[in-house]
């Protein structure tokens, strides 16, 4: 048990974790959006370093203190398989394996030598870039302890996604589609930001809008209940709530001028889950629902085609059976690796080499393929069906979580439906892109997803407020 004083200044510690988070994540996005070692190396150093802090504290303040993270070991221990399968296949132990288990295409005799992979001089960073993302979900659980500070994270966090927003829309509206990376040599016309392909700056956009819902949802808790209860819901809306929509106006118009066909969708299947979660636990029936689904929709497309007349997106909607082709080609050279090495895979970030050896018509242009464009089959390739499948167990696992956090008197509803909207936008646009092996969208990501696994602070008996009241006071504030 800790003493008070004790317990406010490891609260205060808190607090200054929680702000070092949350710009972490923000800054993280901004080098393109870290998807390089050298960027992705320093990120993990980093988080080391102040976990490693973290834990000197902790034991300082007392020998009992129980990490928050530990409460969630089973998700921890399904997402260490994959670095742990990752060195296992990087060191010479494939002679030591049965005969037939790592079946070898042609051109790839010469490449692994005694490993399971077929590039096991590249596995280290890889390896480490996963463990940065673990312990940044382990540090955001630690700080996600009360509510004040939940919230306070996230409005960091969504201020960051606004600020990307506003810069994509700046250099390609009045800085003549300027890359701060030099000159554009793809996504001409289409907003990137600080990132260089425009779906992953989608992905980005994306849960940054699931998280505004969440967050205004969260506001509702408090600033409504007392103006509900007197018919007075408007006098509840703030500048705060103000100030979070404007920011989702933002963000959404730079994520339509992406031009990402699936970013689109899947931010909109998002944001759609999250406002259902969100009402039903307010409790709106279902056909109020749909009903404000189909008038959100109907707006949603006039003003997509207004703001899109004239521009790229149209087009590659209307190509996209062309574009497939690829697209397809892609996937059925990528079966045919699981196909080959179903159990123990090519190695972790080997995809790229391994993939020359499966390379088939119409894939015939100079370019390499260096990823699968969905990575679910891009887990299987590089690690097996079985130990690729683990990061998929993990996030199945977080989302019943987040699923049972929002029926929680201890969870935050609003954030953990903010959650499982970007648990919805990740499984989608993974499932034909490559969003999710950005390193700075899954910063954003394991953010969102350790926040609404939250918990807000019992509140005393004279001020704790009965639930049912809190859920309406969300509805009525926030929709209506």
């Amino acid at each position: 048990m800790l003493h008070p004083r004790e317990g406010h200044r490891l609260s205060r510690w808190h607090d200054r974790i929680a702000l070092f988070l949350g710009l972490f994540v923000i800054l993280a996005a901004l080098p393109l959006a870290s998807n390089r070692a050298t960027w992705w190396l320093l990120w993990t150093a980093l988080l080391a370093i102040v976990a490693t802090l973290h834990l000197i504290r902790t034991m300082l303040a007392s020998s009992t203190y129980r990490h928050r993270f530990l409460d969630h070991k089973g998700l921890f221990l399904l997402g260490l398989i994959v670095p742990l399968w990752a060195l296992l296949q990087s060191l010479p132990v494939a002679d030591a394996l049965p005969r037939g288990l790592i079946a070898m295409a042609p051109g790839l005799e010469a490449l692994s030598g005694s490993a399971i992979s077929v590039a096991p001089e590249i596995a280290a960073s890889g390896i480490l870039r996963v463990i940065g993302y673990l312990l940044l979900a382990a540090m955001v659980l630690e700080v996600a302890s009360r509510r004040d500070r939940v919230l306070r994270l996230g409005y960091l966090l969504f201020g960051g996604v606004c600020l990307q927003a506003i810069w994509a829309l700046v250099a390609l509206k009045l800085l003549d589609d300027f890359s701060p990376w030099g000159p554009k040599l793809a996504y001409l016309g289409s907003a990137t930001g600080t990132f260089i392909n425009r779906n992953s700056l989608a992905t980005f956009l994306g849960f940054g809008l699931v998280l505004g819902v969440g967050l205004i949802a969260e506001r509702g808790n408090r600033a409504a209940i007392r103006n509900t209860r007197k018919g007075r819901w408007l006098s509840g809306i703030g500048a705060g709530d103000i100030t979070l929509l404007v920011g989702m106006i933002f963000v959404l118009f730079a994520l339509v001028l992406t031009q990402s066909r699936l970013g689109l969708a899947s931010a909109l299947a998002g944001c759609l889950l999250t406002h259902a979660l969100v009402r039903r636990d307010a409790g709106a029936p279902i056909v109020r629902i749909l009903l404000e689904w189909c008038i959100g929709l109907t707006v949603f497309v006039v003003a997509l085609g207004l703001s899109l007349a004239g521009s790229g997106v149209a087009d590659r909607i209307l190509f996209l059976g062309t574009e497939s082709v690829n697209r397809m080609a892609i996937y059925r050279n990528t079966l045919a690796m699981i196909e080959t090495r179903p159990l123990t895979g090519f190695g972790m970030d080997a995809f790229g080499q391994a993939f020359e050896a499966f390379r088939t018509p119409p894939l015939l242009d100079p370019v390499t393929y260096d990823l699968a464009h969905n990575s679910y089959l891009m887990l299987w390739a590089e690690f097996g069906l079985i130990f690729g499948s683990a990061p998929i167990l993990a996030l199945a696992g977080t989302g019943f979580a987040l699923w049972r956090k929002r029926r929680s008197e201890g969870g935050l509803p609003g954030v953990a439906a903010a959650g499982l909207g970007a648990l919805a936008i990740g499984t989608l646009h993974s499932a034909g892109d490559f969003s999710l092996e950005i390193p700075a969208n899954v910063y954003l990501f394991v953010s969102i997803l350790a926040l609404g696994l939250g918990r807000a602070m019992p509140q005393s008996r004279h001020t704790e407020r009965p639930r049912t009241a809190q859920l309406s006071a969300i509805a009525s504030k926030v929709f209506g």
